[in-house]
């Protein structure tokens, strides 16, 4: 009998996929703080280091790390959406989903400059389908103050 898809397994095979299985996230030195199965909300954090720094001068994170950590954090909350949806079927379903899993449109808003020790980045589904998710997404540096705002679109499986 196949296994169906247990919430507590299809979190840890997510989290394993990110922070194990792609080697960006580990240049960025992401960590996964929240992933609400029955939400959909996701919060990733990662510290400020020397190799996200977009300008030396300022100090400030780069505009590619900020869109970078937006996306993922979106995609997060897409892959929990997913899992959601596809509940009753094999535990295989949601891996071979993770791995054909894209982003096919993104926004990102910069509001201020990414200043700051660390950054938590919040997503959140704000319309769930059966193969498009689609999330919003804020970006907070360590005084809880938003630096960018993102909307992505996420093709699953």
């Amino acid at each position: 009998m196949e296994k169906t898809i247990i919430v507590e397994e299809a979190l840890e095979r997510i989290k394993a996929y990110y922070l194990d299985m792609l080697p960006f996230n580990k240049v960025l030195g992401i960590g996964i703080d929240l992933l609400d199965y029955e939400t959909g909300e996701a919060v990733t954090s990662f510290n400020m280091k020397p190799d996200l720094v977009g300008n030396p001068v300022a100090g400030i994170l780069h505009g590619g790390v900020t869109a970078s950590v937006i996306d993922l954090t979106g995609g997060l909350s897409a892959l929990l959406s997913c899992a959601r949806y596809h509940q009753n079927k094999p535990l295989e379903v949601i891996e071979k989903k993770l791995v054909s899993s894209a982003t096919i449109d993104m926004r990102v808003d910069y509001l201020r400059p990414g200043k700051g020790a660390s950054f938590k980045c919040l997503s959140r589904v704000i319309r769930a389908g059966s193969r498009i998710v689609v999330a919003k997404i804020d970006l907070y540096n360590d005084i809880d103050t938003r630096i960018a705002t993102g909307t992505a679109t996420y093709l699953i499986g």
